[in-house]
């Protein structure tokens, strides 16, 4: 078992401290686990002074726990993952542990001042983002809309007790993905993690500014989120056969026609019809240019009747014809 304790109070202090605990002698912004710990890294940015982006990507070769106490500034984390947790509010602390399961992604927001013991099992995969707000950020905004500040507030103390009704937008889980597991050769510096940081606190802002026109985000059914990904799954394990169509869809993970389509729509970023489409797309491009089967087998495996409509998307998406020889 390895312990640190830490806090997020000074992130120049938070970084020395994993340094030395982990990477002793390293001036690299990017601090490697050693082998007998975990495999992957940890990185810590300061987008500003008031603004931080912390980046953890490494699978746990230990068991590990983590203390991070609690500060007196009421400082705002926020932590976007895709890993499984569980958590219970004890006392002044919140006891978290994490699993080797993947989830679609999720994310709670924590009040600084409150605590957290975090347990990791030998074998889990930690993949995480978290944007730490110091109070001095995010105090101008709230002094001149106090509704705000009490909705920040709800929503502060109740999402690590509902995080299982929050989901990652399609937005933010392409942002959470280019951050946590970045393409290495088209990385030039750290800005390319700052900036993505940024926009990743900007879609936070802008869920909770929904509150203004919309309901409150607690009353997302976790059921529901579950079920567009029941579908999801379906539909890619039937590209062979004809789309049954939205309201079959909608039955299937039980909602309503409307709202099975936004949501499917929020979370994948296209209708249903244009996933399955993009996803029989994928398959025929691996077909027939990665195994070089004809297109006319290509066609009639994926059910596609039209031979210029085929060729059409096919050019739309990949910005090429399909081998007409193969």
């Amino acid at each position: 078992m390895r312990k640190y304790l830490f806090d997020f109070a000074d992130i120049d202090r938070l970084r020395d401290y994993f340094r030395s605990q982990l990477n002793p002698g390293s001036s690299s912004d990017r601090i490697y686990f050693p082998p007998e710990v975990g495999e992957g890294y940890l990185l810590y940015y300061k987008i500003s002074p008031e603004v931080f982006l912390l980046i953890n990507n490494y699978r746990a070769n230990v068991d590990i726990e983590y203390f991070r106490k609690p500060i007196e500034e009421k400082d705002i984390i926020l932590h976007f993952r895709k890993y499984a947790l569980n958590h219970q509010l004890e006392k002044n602390q919140i006891i978290s542990r994490y699993s080797d399961c993947y989830t679609p992604g999720n994310m709670r927001c924590l009040d600084a001042r409150i605590g957290e013991h975090v347990f990791i099992p030998k074998g889990a995969m930690i993949r995480s983002t978290m944007v730490v707000l110091k109070s001095s950020y995010t105090e101008p905004f709230f002094i001149k809309k106090r509704d705000m500040a009490e909705r920040l507030d709800y929503y502060v103390r109740y999402s690590h007790q509902h995080m299982h009704k929050f989901y990652l937008s399609y937005k933010q889980s392409n942002l959470f993905d280019q951050i946590v597991q970045p393409d290495a050769d088209k990385i030039e510096n750290h800005l390319y993690f700052v900036s993505r940081g940024i926009r990743l606190l900007e879609t936070f802002w802008k869920d909770v500014l929904k509150w203004e026109t919309e309901n409150d985000p607690f009353n997302i059914n976790s059921g529901q989120v579950g079920g567009i990904y029941k579908v999801s799954d379906y539909l890619r394990n039937n590209l062979k056969e004809p789309f049954i169509g939205v309201d079959q869809l909608a039955a299937m993970a039980h909602m309503s026609r409307t709202n099975f389509f936004n949501m499917f729509k929020e979370i994948h970023n296209q209708t249903p019809l244009e996933f399955f489409n993009n996803k029989r797309l994928e398959v025929s491009y691996n077909m027939i240019i990665g195994e070089g089967i004809s297109i006319k087998e290509v066609m009639d495996t994926l059910n596609y009747s039209n031979s210029s409509k085929f060729r059409k998307a096919f050019y739309n998406k990949f910005d090429m014809y399909p081998d007409v020889n193969s």
